[in-house]
């Protein structure tokens, strides 16, 4: 029995897959928009000096975890180890 990728899919069902992916993602902005919109961030978030500085922290974190994955990836590529040799 052989596994199947993304790649190994009829073009149709990628299409279809996306497409729900897509309407999917305007349904969920459709339903949780007006609370979104109604809520006051600025207050919540901005003004509140430990909320911004949570912000800040999460922010910073999320900056030096993507730098040392691209660091990672481009000193220290992945390398094959079935044999099949690189193209």
């Amino acid at each position: 029995m052989t596994e199947m990728t993304e790649t190994e899919l009829p073009e149709s069902i990628q299409y279809l897959l996306i497409s729900i992916q897509i309407f999917a993602t305007i349904g969920f902005i459709y339903l949780v928009w007006p609370y979104v919109r109604k809520e006051r961030w600025h207050k919540k978030f901005i003004e509140n000096k430990t909320a911004r500085s949570i912000i800040i922290v999460f922010v910073i974190i999320f900056l030096f975890s993507y730098g040392m994955g691209a660091f990672f990836d481009a000193f220290f590529p992945i390398e094959r180890l079935d044999g099949i040799p690189p193209n």
